[in-house]
């Protein structure tokens, strides 16, 4: 029992280690949203629904380039563990083809948005708002293709630190960019919730400019012949990097389009509850972060106990990252029932607004066991390279379970709360169904081994 409870104590260790850089990245991503979120809305509650309503999209965008270049983590750390370094430069060299290619839709997709903007069933003054921000962030796209391919490079060879203080500084610097972009100062004029755009698009430029320059001049790259010249395409390497990237990207682009279809439903309910729907998701995302964190160690260590050739050693990793996962969701769970009411004012003193808010909140609190089951056992699952049939169960579980009952229970009974209600339905469905698949994997792993 002694020697058990110190193998996890070791391996909890382990993941906080190599976790915990990871967490401060992660929350310094996510807080630049809380900042644009707390700007904008002490701008006005027409630029905070208009927030609420790009970012959406933006994150959607983000997501599917992020999800095509997931593979990239998994594979270095497998080469790593596997002792064969001098293969991962030449996977970095071909992500950085699929970061081209995405950024290069990212930007189309920006650039058309005052056409499919006009669909949305929204004020005018809250679409001109949102228009404004993602044509400012169409500048951005490019750069945080590129930063995502080589943020994943790093997580693979495990340099998380260098990761983390990129992220710190990217966050830093939005702040001032915010307040200044949005309010005006001088010759530059008060833009509102479309500078908050501006603000990311500059973030992603400095956070390319980072990754590149630390790669390019820490010492414990040189061995690799690491080379930014992108090298003629290799389609059998690139087919390797999307079959297991696609899954990554079509599940989690349905998860997150799951979530910003609530956000465009809510539009006709009028700006509060779309602001208060902004405000809740806002809050629950940063606690989310670290979650995903530990799913992000989780994914690294597994696959480096597998290129080790040590299966039953990644199943071990796999189970104490989701136990870990469970007792944190429990912890902010009850962090968030507490302190809502402070959590709401941080970011709006609107009346109507903070009284929905809080209410959220409770439902927030309710989700987040849900959510952050499912983040670990998805983080594995990406580990040991099965993604597709996790990619169905994240359809499956949001759009034929979540958003159906959300969709009811929204439009016919408790408005924003109905809606809630059907994202705690999706969510809990995705976490049972991965963590079966988790365990069926892990099973079948240590009896057969390593695949190839």
């Amino acid at each position: 029992m002694a020697h058990a409870r110190k193998k996890i104590i070791n391996e909890i260790r382990r993941l906080v280690s190599l976790g915990g850089p990871l967490v401060v990245s992660n929350i310094a991503i996510v807080s630049m949203g809380v900042t644009d979120t707390i700007v904008a809305g002490r701008a006005s509650a027409t630029d905070l629904a208009g927030l609420a309503i790009g970012s959406g999209a933006w994150v959607t965008l983000t997501v599917i380039i992020m999800g095509l270049l997931a593979a990239t983590s998994p594979i270095v750390a497998r080469l790593r563990g596997a002792r064969k370094l001098d293969e991962t430069g030449w996977q970095l060299s071909q992500s950085l083809w699929i970061a081209t290619v995405m950024g290069l839709f990212g930007v189309a997709v920006l650039l058309a948005s005052p056409v499919w903007t006009a669909w949305i069933n929204a004020e005018p003054e809250v679409r001109d708002v949102t228009t404004g921000y993602l044509l400012a962030l169409s500048t951005g796209a490019m750069p945080f293709a590129v930063s995502a391919a080589l943020r994943g490079y790093c997580e693979g060879m495990a340099r998380v630190r260098p990761t983390m203080r990129i992220y710190i500084a990217m966050a830093i610097l939005n702040v001032p960019l915010d307040i200044l972009l949005v309010f005006g100062a001088g010759p530059i004029p008060a833009l509102g919730g479309a500078g908050c755009g501006w603000a990311t698009s500059i973030a992603c430029w400095f956070s390319a400019i980072a990754f590149w320059w630390h790669i390019k001049t820490d010492p414990a790259y040189r061995p690799f012949e690491l080379t930014f010249r992108l090298p003629k395409p290799d389609w059998p390497t690139l087919k390797h990097h999307l079959s297991i990237g696609l899954p990554v990207c079509v599940g989690s682009t349905g998860e997150v389009v799951f979530f910003a279809s609530m956000a465009f439903m809510l539009a006709s309910h009028g700006t509060a509850a779309v602001a208060s729907h902004q405000v809740a998701i806002s809050i629950g995302s940063t606690f989310y972060m670290v979650a995903l964190a530990l799913a992000q160690a989780v994914s690294i260590r597994c696959a480096q106990r597998l290129g080790e050739g040590k299966p039953k050693a990644a199943s071990f990793s796999c189970w104490t990252g989701v136990t870990t996962g469970i007792a944190y969701a429990v912890m902010t769970a009850i962090i968030i029932i507490v302190a809502r009411d402070w959590f709401v004012l941080a970011y709006t003193s609107d009346k109507e607004v903070f009284a929905v808010a809080t209410s959220l909140l409770l439902l927030c609190a309710a989700f987040q066991l849900a959510d952050v089951a499912q983040a670990m056992a998805w983080g594995a699952l990406r580990g040991y390279k099965d993604t597709r049939t996790p990619m169905f169960i994240q359809l499956f579980s949001y759009w034929l379970v979540g958003f159906p009952i959300a969709r009811w229970l929204g439009e016919n009974y408790w408005g924003v709360y109905g809606y809630w209600v059907g994202i705690n339905a999706g969510l809990m469905t995705a976490a049972l169904l991965l963590n079966y698949r988790l365990w069926r994997t892990t099973q079948k792993e240590r009896i057969v081994g390593v695949r190839a």
